[in-house]
């Protein structure tokens, strides 16, 4: 089998796009001196539009390069990590005949396929060279004294060493005239490079608002199975609508999940922290939980549920504006509601807006669901994990928060 596998590589490799090397006796003359070197480019690093990656390889010595390919090694996504050949994921980047690599002679210029948010996190990329070079080497005369447990004795001994482009050879060895040689060396060499994708969710095509928010409420779930208490999480909202309401709410109680025949279950601790600012208390009922996380045959109690509220005045014009920070990446849920007047000609004050603000505010909304209130218009961005406490700084949480009605 083993005969079998090697011989089915070395025909992939017939088929793939190799290079001649000329390689010219006795000086080679044709090769470089040092081992030429392999540079891999990945752009852009960081990916926040839908599109792609596009992946460059090539050496310092093309004339050299026998052959480069390129491939994808793996992402690091939000909740998992994915490798080739991984159940429900496709690789970004594929052969021509839907291998694992892309190969060109004397290098590779590729992309990758069109990435949305559902590839967001970190890519690796790698690539291969089978590249030549030359060495000169020559045979030198050494002599050295040895001990041999009771005197000191001289040795002589003949040993090739390298003579070019560097030189090998111990200080007490002298070169033997006429016996430089050129060889060839060849070598696969590596390198590797990691981008970024980051894509707002409501790029992805075809999606609709209650998509969107679907797949931020189940990403919450899941996410908070694995941050468990490290999960926080911060709103001003003047609504918080299911089902992202009812996956916050779960992460701020806790729970058991995924139990056997024997009663032992996997465990959700409550998230961390979870604080709502809000001008219309009532959206409170059901979110809020103090004390802990306790269940079992023998009752055992785990994790601080600490999810509170605050009321702030009715002064304060609130859109909803949810952060949350997971497990590897954060997530930021802006949904806000564009008055009938901006786009209904049916409404009386339709024609008394400004045609460029209309066009201003609408274009900026490309993720939306017309109610009878007015226009929702939704965007849910994902990021690497951290900028959820530096927002919660910005925007003034926790004073805002102790100035207002607490509850409970």
């Amino acid at each position: 089998m083993r005969s079998l596998a090697l011989g089915a590589f070395l025909f992939s490799l017939t088929l793939a796009q190799t290079c001649q090397v000329q390689m010219t006796p006795p000086d080679y003359k044709e090769l470089p001196l040092y081992m030429p070197q392999l540079s891999l480019a990945v752009t852009p690093n960081a990916l926040t539009r839908t599109g792609s990656f596009t992946v460059t390889a090539g050496t310092t010595s093309p004339s050299a390069t026998a052959w480069v390919r390129v491939s994808w090694s793996g992402g690091q996504l939000a909740v998992r990590d994915v490798a080739w050949g991984t159940p429900g994921y496709d690789p970004p980047l594929k052969g021509p005949n839907g291998g694992q690599w892309v190969q060109g002679c004397p290098s590779v210029n590729t992309s990758t396929r069109e990435l949305d948010d559902r590839d967001n996190g970190q890519h690796t990329f790698r690539a291969e060279a089978l590249v030549y070079w030359r060495e000169q080497w020559a045979n030198f005369k050494c002599t050295t004294q040895q001990w041999n447990g009771s005197s000191w004795q001289t040795v002589t001994y003949y040993q090739y060493y390298q003579v070019s482009p560097s030189y090998t050879a111990p200080s007490y060895c002298q070169e033997v005239p006429n016996t430089r040689y050129w060889q060839v060396k060849s070598q696969v060499v590596s390198a590797t490079r990691t981008a970024y994708a980051y894509i707002s969710w409501e790029q992805r095509a075809g999606t609709s608002y209650d998509a969107v928010l679907q797949a931020l409420a189940d990403r919450i779930q899941e996410d908070h199975k694995r941050a468990t208490a490290s999960m926080r999480a911060y709103a001003y909202a003047k609504e918080l609508n299911d089902p992202v309401r009812s996956a916050l709410a779960r992460a701020a109680q806790g729970y058991f999940y995924d139990c056997n025949w024997l009663g032992i279950c996997q465990r959700a601790d409550p998230a961390g922290e979870i604080k709502i600012l809000t001008d219309v208390p009532s959206i409170l009922s059901g979110l809020l939980y103090t004390g802990r996380l306790c269940g079992g045959f023998i009752t055992f109690c785990f994790g601080g549920q600490n999810s509170r509220g605050a009321d702030i005045g009715p002064k304060v014009e609130i859109k909803t504006f949810l952060m949350v920070k997971g497990w590897r990446h954060d997530y930021l849920l802006l949904d806000r509601l564009i008055p009938r007047k901006y786009y209904d000609p049916s409404d009386r004050d339709y024609p008394g807006v400004p045609e460029e603000e209309r066009n201003q505010v609408l274009q900026s909304c490309r993720l939306y669901k017309d109610t009878q209130e007015g226009r929702r218009c939704l965007a849910v961005v994902e990021t690497p994990t951290g900028i959820v406490p530096t927002l919660k700084t910005l925007l003034m949480i926790d004073p805002m928060f102790q100035r207002g009605r607490q509850y409970p």
